[in-house]
């Protein structure tokens, strides 16, 4: 080499580091985001286990404290169905919010309150049922449209729904069917109630109908 040739410096052994540690940075960070979005379009309201079997399960055990008949008697079906939490305090405060309510909303009214109101309760609720009535008459659903068990979007799905014991699920193309079949059989069970039961009246007006008028 001859004298005064200019010897190619190596970079910096950190410098090397430093661009390795903030690229992974960069796709870390994307990556995140990335999964942030996904998880809030998947979970609108996050992820829950406001579980319907619990729901049903919680009903029929009300029902077996209390000479076969679900919660009712208060001023609305949400409130009637907040009971379940007077008879089961944990099933209560983890399923009456339903998966759009979060738990600790639902904790601290129930705590307070007793009761939730149309707007704190997440389940749609048919009030004045017994748990020998038909087995096919719907006691509760989502009020929420196309959520899965846990919470997740499901598109083509209308409701999670809870029967006297059980659960299904009710697509959005079979919905005016259901409601249809429901409406038939809420007639023909209100027509062989004696005049002294409890009415049966509902939250879900806007799909069964008004409810009638109360008799005194």
């Amino acid at each position: 080499m001859s004298e005064g040739e200019l010897i190619p410096a190596n970079p910096p052994r950190k410098s090397r580091a430093r661009k390795i540690f903030f690229s992974l940075l960069v796709v870390i960070t994307i990556g995140m985001a990335v999964e942030r979005v996904w998880y809030h379009y998947t979970y609108p309201y996050g992820w829950s286990h406001a579980c319907s079997k619990g729901l049903a399960l919680g009903l029929l055990g009300y029902a077996g404290d209390h000479e076969h008949w679900l919660p009712h008697g208060e001023p609305t079906p949400e409130a009637s169905l907040s009971l379940l939490y007077k008879n089961d305090p944990v099933t209560g405060q983890w399923v009456l919010g339903g998966k759009n309510i979060r738990h600790e909303t639902v904790e601290a009214i129930l705590k307070r309150d007793g009761k939730l109101s149309p707007d704190t309760c997440g389940w749609n609720y048919v009030e004045g049922l017994r748990d020998d009535d038909d087995p096919q008459i719907a006691v509760a659903w989502d009020k929420v449209v196309g959520l899965g068990h846990n919470g997740e979007r499901q598109p083509g799905l209308m409701h999670e729904v809870v029967f006297c014991g059980s659960t299904g699920f009710i697509a959005k193309n079979y919905w005016p069917e259901f409601i249809a079949d429901q409406k038939k059989r809420l007639a023909e069970l209100i027509v062989s109630r004696g005049s002294n039961a409890p009415p049966i009246r509902w939250s879900d007006e806007e799909s069964l109908g008004p409810n009638r008028p109360i008799r005194k």
